[in-house]
């Protein structure tokens, strides 16, 4: 009589093991595209910060220029003022 308590391997494969590996592989494409388009929004919002901090720089570098362009003029104007009240 032989032992049939031991290991046994079937060759067919259950529906449901099929329907399962299925659903996973839909599932797992889904949460991958979804995965795309959040870090494609990522990409583009960091592109838009990007280009906001380069615009907010030139503002900031363009204001400096123009407050040293003014001191210097204020400069010149006290060194007039200066040399006027002292050069009589």
């Amino acid at each position: 009589m032989s032992d049939r308590r031991g290991w046994h391997v079937d060759k067919g494969i259950p529906i449901a093991v099929i329907i399962t590996v299925v659903m996973l592989a839909v599932s797992i494409s889904r949460d991958q595209s979804k995965q795309d388009e959040r870090i494609s929004l990522v990409e583009t919002s960091v592109h838009m910060l990007q280009q906001a901090r380069l615009n907010d720089q030139e503002r900031a570098e363009k204001n400096f220029d123009e407050l040293k362009a003014d001191l210097r003029a204020m400069n010149a104007k006290l060194d007039r003022l200066i040399e006027n009240e002292y050069g009589r």
